[in-house]
């Protein structure tokens, strides 16, 4: 219907006409000054609107082009729909809190009077174990920095000058130990300075300690006083502050603990249901396969905590694990294979799940809600290490093998058509009929209408009267229920000319296929194979009538 906007029928039968009447003339028996000047001529024409040949890849690409189609190596073919649901990285999931250490003080344990006979300089020399607190029971061996800032603030009551000399053989850059001065220049006893120390791309080291799941920093403190002549109470001091903050990670080994490394809830559409109607379809052999890509030096567990489909807000089903399944260990690296990413495959099917069910829902639209833990077993188990560019994916894998069975399932669509310029030479068509030509090649029977639409998508008419839709059955199968043959069905739609003036407001074409397998009745699914074809061919067939007169 769509080509007669396109081809003008006046032109064809205007040139037919003329040839007709010109070879007519070439008979001497003719009188010609009889002949009168106005003829009419009844004619019929059949002409060729559309042919081709669908593969069953053609017919599917036309209702989803969100997945793509390939075969196996017999030629099976199968459906593959997939999605990225969600990725993170470590420093997207991983915190290394502020550390706000406790006070530390060098007390004097006892007086000196003024001008006491002691050296020009005394020297105190502390070490403070400093506890890193963590929020989830990580016991790290060591953290490689980013950035990071070390902030001293030190209050002196001494009534000398003097430094504080700050090292650790537990923070290194290079190979070499950290090391800070900070100069006492203020003996009046009221001394206090705030001063902050970078840390970018040292490493922290922590102490081997049999305390359980406890992380210590050792600092080493020097105290350096002048005699300025003044004395030394009982209780004199220097108060140290510390506190290390703004700390970004490069890499972390050792007992990273329990962390959520994904905690996702989101929905994402499936669109190769959309254009099929109620109806039953049950897939032989569907998979669902979560694809894990992680390279975080941690094992985990993921659990899908739901996973449901959706026809609409009211209408859904859920997606029903075994636990063996659910959950799941996923892997990783080991250390010897730091910056590796290690893949792996959860993979839903029949035998472990509700699958074929949640399918034979046809949903649209699904929603889900997953986490995973790292470390479940506790400490103990594989050595930890975490880098900055560690990351987690999870891609979504819908496999859809074309073997199945299924019973009143409709493609839907609808398309432009139109047919406003039909009936320009009214005058001239008596009756127009539609000749369908189809060779089915498929396993499954099809029954299809084509409704024409108004610019507002209001029904006009349909192509074939209700309960008279052509069923163009399955092709011949054999005992393997492949096709062998396909079979041939014609089908002609009339048009009067009263019929087709009701044609011109039509602008669009909404056309459903129904799809029934023949053995579905022997509860027998079916496979489709990539050199299954529908052939068809569209003809249109004109009778006029034409008035020389108007040539």
């Amino acid at each position: 219907m769509r080509h007669l906007k396109k081809h003008s029928e006046k032109n064809i039968f205007i040139a037919l006409a003329f040839i007709f009447t010109f070879s007519q003339c070439m008979h001497d028996e003719y009188e010609f000054d009889k002949l009168s000047d106005e003829m009419e001529i009844n004619m019929s024409l059949l002409t060729p609107l559309a042919y081709g040949s669908l593969s069953l890849d053609d017919i599917i690409s036309e209702f989803d082009s969100t997945s793509y189609i390939d075969a196996d190596e017999e030629g099976l073919l199968f459906i593959t729909y997939e999605d990225s649901l969600f990725s993170f990285l470590a420093d997207e999931l991983i915190d290394i809190p502020d550390q706000n250490f406790p006070e530390y003080f060098i007390e004097s344990d006892e007086d000196f009077p003024p001008y006491a006979s002691w050296d020009d300089t005394v020297v105190v020399e502390r070490t403070e174990y400093y506890k890193f607190n963590f929020s989830n029971n990580e016991d790290p061996d060591s953290i490689y920095i980013n950035t990071a800032d070390l902030n001293l603030q030190i209050n002196s009551t001494f009534q000398h000058t003097g430094m504080l000399i700050i090292t650790s053989d537990y923070i290194r850059k290079n190979n070499q130990s950290y090391h800070d001065t900070i100069l006492i220049n203020d003996g009046s006893g009221t001394f206090t300075t705030n001063q902050t120390f970078s840390l970018n791309d040292y490493v922290i080291e922590f102490m081997d300690t049999t305390v359980t799941d406890t992380t210590f920093l050792p600092m080493d403190f020097t105290l350096e006083l002048y005699n300025s002549g003044a004395g030394v109470n009982s209780g004199d001091q220097v108060e140290i502050i510390l506190t290390l903050t703004n700390i970004d990670f490069n890499a972390i080994f050792g007992y990273v603990g329990n962390y959520e490394l994904m905690s996702e809830a989101g929905d994402l559409e499936l669109n190769f249901f959309e254009s099929l109607s109620d109806g039953y379809i049950e897939f032989e052999d569907p998979q669902i396969n979560f694809n894990i890509h992680n390279s975080f030096g941690v094992p985990a567990e993921i659990n899908i905590e739901r996973f449901s489909g959706f026809k609409n807000e009211n209408d859904s089903i859920t997606l029903n694990l075994e636990p063996e399944i659910n959950p799941s260990y996923y892997a990783f690296p080991r250390l010897d294979e730091y910056g590796e990413t290690q893949d792996t495959t959860i993979s839903i099917n029949r035998d472990n799940s509700n699958i074929s069910a949640f399918l034979a829902f046809l949903p649209t639209y699904l929603q889900y809600n997953m986490n995973a833990t790292s470390n479940p077993d506790g400490p103990g188990g594989a050595y930890n290490f975490v880098t900055k560019e560690s990351k987690i994916e999870v891609d979504l894998e819908f496999i859809l093998p074309l073997w199945f069975k299924a019973n009143n399932i409709a493609l839907e669509d609808t398309i432009e058509m139109d047919l406003s310029d039909i009936n320009e030479d009214a005058e001239m068509i008596e009756k127009i009929n539609l000749v369908l030509q189809v060779f089915n090649g498929l396993p499954v029977d099809i029954d299809f209408q084509l409704y024409f639409l108004d610019e507002s998508y209001h029904p006009v008419d349909t192509l074939f009267d209700p309960g008279t839709q052509p069923v163009i059955v399955a092709g011949q199968l054999d005992s393997d229920y492949k096709v062998t043959y396909p079979t041939r069905k014609i089908s002609v739609v009339e048009y009067l000319k009263q019929d087709i003036e009701k044609l011109e407001v039509v602008r669009f074409a909404y056309i459903k296929a129904g799809l029934k397998t023949s053995a579905f009745d022997n509860d027998i699914s079916v496979k489709f194979y990539d050199y299954y074809t529908v052939d068809f061919n569209l003809s249109i067939d004109v009778d006029a009538l034409i008035n020389t007169n108007d040539l």
